[in-house]
Parts: structure tokens; sequence; C-alpha cells
């Protein structure tokens, strides 16, 4: 990959989409993927793979929304990506059959949106505010017209920090320095956010990072990147370091929540996660994982009469 690819290539759009490359080449020659054949060759425009993602993530949550309304069974959950909520999807349903859960990793504010417009029952974020030092509490008031009517409660803690391979990497100006390849994360995530804030605030000029906007949508695919050599370095969480090869750098702790309207929050499919959040269960997951911390799980945060 170039360091600002607008392209990619059958080889990169297989690993983008994780489709291998001979489905890659029947779905374009069908006209069921964005690209143009140029010189014998299929490029793929990057942003139109993006919006492919997007759109799929959101016909499943409409898909999945009508059959919640019609058997009060399903719970749809979208938003930030977190290793630990993959083995909760399982974990959840062995425990109560009748439920299922269907996890749609979008990014904390494109959670956020989708809550608000209806198309999810559970919005996962971990959203700073820089200027009052607080998560998500902010973001609520600004994109929800009663910001009262949504209830926050934590998930979890969890550490964050540099993923790399050849020795521990601190920092974006150490990353510039020693001219490292970067995997970032998408625009709207709730690390996206973080990352640009520690760019801004190390004086490091984003298109001096080589890769900055290679970007990636789980925690476990910026590790998989590094592990791979595609890139040297990324920010994800310490539960996705499960490589012996990779190291790890801490560079902040975060409080990771939900948000769910407070018009289903006694839905029996919203306490019985509830219910699960606050269970031994649960904690016993993230206990055997690396990098978190339940010391509020299932408490309700806002607002704070709720």
């Amino acid at each position: 990959m170039s360091d600002s690819p607008t392209f990619f290539d059958v080889h990169q759009a297989s690993r983008f989409l994780h489709i291998n490359e001979k489905k890659i080449y029947a779905l374009a020659k069908a006209g069921k993927l964005p690209g143009t054949k140029v010189t014998g060759k299929w490029l793929f425009p990057k942003r139109d793979l993006e919006v492919l993602i997007e759109g799929q993530a959101l016909q499943t949550l409409r898909k999945f929304s009508t059959e919640y309304v019609l058997h009060r069974n399903v719970l749809l959950v979208a938003g930030s990506d977190d290793p630990a909520m993959y083995m909760v999807q399982g974990l959840l349903h062995s425990r109560y059959p009748e439920f299922v859960l269907f996890l749609a990793s979008l990014g904390s504010g494109e959670g956020l949106r989708l809550l608000r417009d209806g198309y999810c029952h559970i919005a996962l974020s971990h959203l700073y505010d820089h200027e009052t030092g607080e998560y998500n509490f902010p973001f609520i008031e600004k994109q929800f017209e009663e910001p009262s009517d949504i209830v926050v409660l934590n998930l979890f803690y969890r550490s964050i920090g540099f993923v790399s391979r050849d020795g521990v990497v601190r920092s974006f100006k150490e990353i510039e320095d020693r001219g490292l390849r970067f995997i970032n994360r998408q625009a709207k995530s709730g690390i996206r956010h973080r990352i640009d804030a520690l760019v801004a605030a190390e004086g490091v000029d984003e298109k001096s990072l080589r890769g900055f906007d290679d970007e990636v949508y789980t925690h476990l695919d910026v590790a998989t990147a590094v592990m791979s050599r595609e890139a040297d370095t990324g920010v994800a969480a310490e539960s996705a370091v499960r490589f012996p090869d990779l190291s790890f750098y801490q560079l902040f702790e975060e409080r990771f929540d939900m948000l769910v309207s407070k018009s289903i929050f006694f839905e029996k499919s919203v306490q019985v996660f509830i219910e699960f959040v606050r269970s031994p269960a649960f904690s016993g997951i993230l206990q055997e994982m690396r990098g978190y911390d339940t010391r509020q799980a299932g408490k309700i945060l806002y607002p704070e009469t709720a």
C-alpha cells in the first residue's frame, strides 16, 4: 500500500473486506463491487468499499430491527469495537437461549447516531471530551434533543496504547522520527478521536506519519496488521495484543459505556443484558483477558437522577 491509498488492488481489497481474492474477482466481474479495470488490473476505490461496509451493517441493523419488533428477543448493539464483546455474544446466548445479541462495530460516533435514529437498542461508546475530561455525557447532550431520555451504564474500563512489533513505541513523535508505518482507526471511532487529539498535543503533523490514512475497523485488525508487518505500530486495546511477538505501551485507561433509551430500558432483553453485565460471568470473561477493570460494571452513570 502507498502511505495514503485512494485505490486498492485485488490483494488489498481482499484484506480490507476479509474476502478471498477469487471471491473479489467474482464480485467485481458481476458488478457487485465498486471497481474498475485499468490496464488489465482491477482497482477498487477505498472510500467506496468503506461505504459498502457501512451500508451492509445498516441493512443488517434494519433487518433485525423488524425481527425485534415481532419477537422482542433480539438485541441490536452498535458502536465502538472491543474484543471482549465478541465473547459476550456467545456466552449471553448460552445463558439465555431465548435472547440473541447482534453486534455492529461501526465506531462510537456512529453508534450514538444509530441510537438517536432508532436503528439500534444499545450503543457502545467511549467518546472523550477534552474540555470537560468526561466520557460520553457531553456528546449525548449535543446529539439528543432530550438527553435525559438516555441512560448510561458502565461496562468496564480498559487499557489503550501503542501496539508494536520491533521494540516498544511510546509516542507519535517517535513514530515520525523513526519513519515507522502507522495503521489507523476509522473516522468517528472513539479511538480515532483520541488519536487525533494525541497527535495534535504532541505537535506532530499527521501528514508526516506514514500510513496515517490507512484505516481499519477493529482493535484486532490493528494487532493483525502489525503482526503481519503491514504496519509497524498502531493504537489498540491491550486485550487485542494476543501475539507473543507484539509489545504494548499504555497511553491511557478509558471508560467504556453502554447507552440505552429510557423508553426500552425495562424491556426484558435489555434487562437480561444488564443483568449479565452485573454477573460474575461477565467479570470472569474480562479477568481472563488483559487490560480490563470492572470496578463500575453495570452501574448507572447518567443521568444522575436515573
